[in-house]
């Protein structure tokens, strides 16, 4: 579920920046400049889970 979001959202609009473990730390949607940090990989998947509720 997780990548299917993550298509999803990249779609769109969205882009991830990933840190030196390629592990997504950022979001940002490039059209209205919302950005969002995860500090932690359960941060990442509530916030994707909670987005695929409003899609």
């Amino acid at each position: 579920m997780i990548v299917k979001m993550a298509r999803a959202l990249v779609e769109d609009g969205w882009l991830f920046t990933p840190n030196e473990f390629d592990v997504i730390v950022k979001a940002e949607h490039k059209e209205t400049g919302e950005a969002i940090s995860f500090n932690s990989i359960g941060n990442l998947k509530r916030w994707m889970y909670e987005k695929a509720l409003s899609y």
